[in-house]
């Protein structure tokens, strides 16, 4: 009797084993010495197992990162959502991106840390349209905060270079943000603070602090 096809949900479960798979690969090994071969190996099935799913080790890794940038939007817009005051909407944001890389250590890495190939590495391949949907999934959790703040200063409504200034401002909390969450997930905060937690949450109120000093001063200018 011929094997019953596989249900949606099956396939998708074996998709994700697969990338869960290769991602422990990738953060204990680095991502070039990923291989199918290995991949199958560690899930017990054969290669050719895995190449009905996905094509190489190219289109896993961005398919991780893929699920890596849709794990943090949700976890973004979730927290965000309760809020109707854009100030609180901030605050939530700040401390969901915090969350996010603290208990998705391993995507967290992959997406903002690890040496592997990006949308520009893969400009001009096969796989070219795959990373620029992998970008545009990236930038879908940059412009929750491109937009929120841009609402929240511009009380005034839209002037030139409202655009670039918020730019700036947003990569400024980001890179604050990633040094939170790359200490810590390192354990160096671990050696030098008794109260890791306490700092975080201070950490992110200042930033709050600091965003509504920048609101005053850019509606003063």
């Amino acid at each position: 009797m011929p094997k019953a096809p596989m249900t949606r949900e099956e396939i998708d479960n074996t998709r994700a084993r697969i990338l869960d798979t290769a991602l422990d690969i990738i953060i204990a090994e680095g991502f070039n010495n990923l291989s199918v071969r290995k991949i199958a190996s560690r899930l017990g099935v054969t290669a050719t197992t895995i190449y009905n799913y996905y094509t190489n080790k190219n289109e896993i890794n961005l398919m991780i990162r893929i699920r890596g940038f849709e794990k943090l939007h949700g976890l973004l817009t979730k927290h965000a959502a309760p809020f109707n005051d854009i100030e609180n909407k901030i605050k939530a944001m700040l401390r969901a991106y915090v969350e996010f890389g603290l208990t998705n250590p391993s995507y967290y890495d992959i997406m903002f840390n690890l040496h592997t190939p990006k949308y520009l590495d893969y400009v001009g391949t096969d796989i070219e349209p795959l990373a620029h949907t992998e970008k545009q999934n990236a930038l879908k959790c940059l412009s929750l905060f491109t937009e929120t703040i841009s609402a929240y200063i511009s009380v005034k409504g839209k002037r030139k270079g409202t655009d670039r200034f918020v730019l700036y401002q947003v990569v400024k909390f980001w890179s604050d943000l990633h040094g939170l969450v790359t200490l810590t997930n390192s354990r160096l905060f671990h050696e030098v603070l008794d109260d890791v937690d306490a700092f975080i949450q201070q950490r992110t109120s200042d930033m709050i602090e600091d965003l509504t000093k920048m609101k005053a001063n850019f509606n003063d200018e």
